[in-house]
Parts: C-alpha cells; structure tokens; sequence
C-alpha cells in the first residue's frame, strides 16, 4: 500500500481500571474509517509509552481486525529499549501493518552511535518498512541531524515522521535522503499544507481523530493544487489545534468526541479527564466546526 495523505494519531479508549476499552476502540475505529487515508496507532496521541507491552500489542490487533486490509497502518512500536521494541516490531510484522515506527529511545541521553545501532537492529529484525519518528522534546535526542537520517536510510530506514515542529528542518530531511522511495509525515496538522509544498507525502494528525474530514481535504485540495481552498482549511485546522490546549492533549479528545456522540471513555493515568469547564469552553467551536465538516462532505 502507498503510504501518503493523513493518518489519525489514534487516541486509544481505557476503562476506569487502566484497561483498553476495547469495544470504544472498535466504535472509534468504525467513525474514523469511512473517511481516512491510514492509521498511525499507539503513538504519543495513543498513550503508547504510558501502556503496557501486552496492551499495545492487543490495541494493535483490534485495529487490523477493523481496518481488515483497508488502509494502511503504520504502528508506533518505540520503546526506552532495543528488546522491547524488537519484541513490539515482530508483533506487528505478524499482524501485517504496512509499516511501524519506531521514537529515538527516550530517557536516556543517547549520542547517534547508539540511535543508529538500535535502528540497525530493528531493521534487521524485520522485513517491514521502518519510520523513525523524531520528537526531540519528548525524547532529549535535541541534535539529530539531516545528514544523520540519511545515514539511517543507508542502513534500510524508509521513512520519517517529524514531530519537531521545524518546518526547515522538514525540508532539509527532504533534501538530504537520496532515495525517492522514502517516506517525509510531518508530525502535526497544522504545518501540513507547508510539508506537502516542500515535498512531504502526508502528515500524522491529533486532530483528525475529532474531524477527518476536514483535515483530510487540506491534503485533497493541495494535491489536486487547490492551494487556496488547502489554505483556507489549513488556518480553520491550526484556529482548532489552538483550542485542544499546548502539548499532546490527550484529555481533549476523550471530552471532545462526545460532540460526535462518540465515547471513549477515560484517559490514562496519570491524565486526567476535562473538567465541566473546560468540557463547557470547547462545546461551542467543536459544534461550529462539525457543522463546517459536514458542509465539506
């Protein structure tokens, strides 16, 4: 499968006890797909590195379960260590996503002989294509570098995803890999119309989990080469990333897709749901910009 266009950072559903609802997944997922490109589950926006191996991994089969060869998915299998994401990329293969990827192992402050050591035997691992997914501020790998991710695909990386928000290091990644078979997601809606002028193929969207659609038409219409139309949703799309608050606002969403008549129940610990305030401050922009969606259909 082609991997291009918006894939929803999927955000998973727990019950009360810290477990995986895994009936608001399937609910979740049937919403979504109608409308999307791809998948990009057990991310950041997923609470991937706040659940357990078993959970990620059955998060994973419900999902190809619903996608069932549909679109493609690509899985976020990084983990602080090499075995663990090993283990999490086996998985996958065995489940048949078109693609994982992998954080530069987080905690620790690893110099790049490590991040490409671990890359190596990742790769080697597998017969999957691999994204390295490059979020410095939530990883303390501050000093990649594009010459560096082109070191990776010499060594069989194939694609990135870059959360650095730095539209110019972007376009430097885009630059400096020789290979017209890799991969460039930018890591947020908000800069997707940018990436897709600077030669990205798509990007991985928090927002697409509230409106697909609307998210999906900036790529449509840049693609089509309808810079304007892409624009115009472009700003309505970064006017409503404002509204979901700084960081990964994964509570957001829990309170948010109720307006959608869609639960999915708690956020995991050590998040916290909205509070009625704050669950009443996003009630009117969220109603507004559902019925815009539903004009784009």
């Amino acid at each position: 499968m082609k991997i291009e266009g918006v894939f929803p950072a999927l955000i998973t559903p727990f019950r009360e006890d810290g477990e995986v609802a895994e009936d608001k997944l399937r609910a979740l997922l049937r919403f979504l797909l109608p409308h999307i490109q791809g998948l990009y589950p057990c991310g950041s926006y997923g609470s991937g590195p706040l659940m357990t191996a078993e959970q990620r991994m059955r998060v994973a089969e419900i999902v190809m379960e619903e996608v069932d060869g549909s679109v493609p998915v690509i899985l976020h299998v990084g983990a602080p260590d090499t075995a663990s994401t090993i283990k999490l990329a086996q998985h996958a293969e065995k489940l048949g996503v078109a693609a994982i990827a992998c954080l530069t192992p987080y905690y620790y402050l690893h110099g790049f002989a490590n991040i490409r050591e671990h890359f190596r035997r990742v790769v080697d691992s597998v017969t999957l294509r691999v994204f390295v997914y490059h979020n410095p501020k939530y990883t303390n790998f501050e000093s990649f570098t594009p010459e560096q991710l082109a070191e990776l695909a010499q060594i069989g990386v194939s694609g990135l995803k870059d959360s650095s928000a730095n539209i110019g290091f972007f376009y430097n990644c885009v630059s400096a890999v020789d290979n017209s078979e890799f991969t460039f997601l930018i890591g947020s809606q908000t800069v997707l119309l940018p990436a897709l002028v600077g030669g990205g193929h798509g990007c991985v969207s928090g927002l697409s989990n509230l409106f697909p659609v609307l998210v999906n038409r900036i790529f449509e219409f840049a693609k089509a080469g309808d810079y304007d139309g892409a624009l115009t949703l472009q700003r309505k799309a970064n006017t409503l990333r404002k509204l979901t608050g700084s960081g990964i606002p994964v509570p957001f969403y829990h309170a948010a897709l109720k307006y959608r008549g869609i639960d999915i129940g708690v956020p995991l610990s050590p998040h916290l749901p909205y509070s009625n305030a704050d669950e009443e401050r996003i009630s009117e922009p969220i109603k507004e910009a559902i019925e815009l969606e539903k004009s784009l259909v």
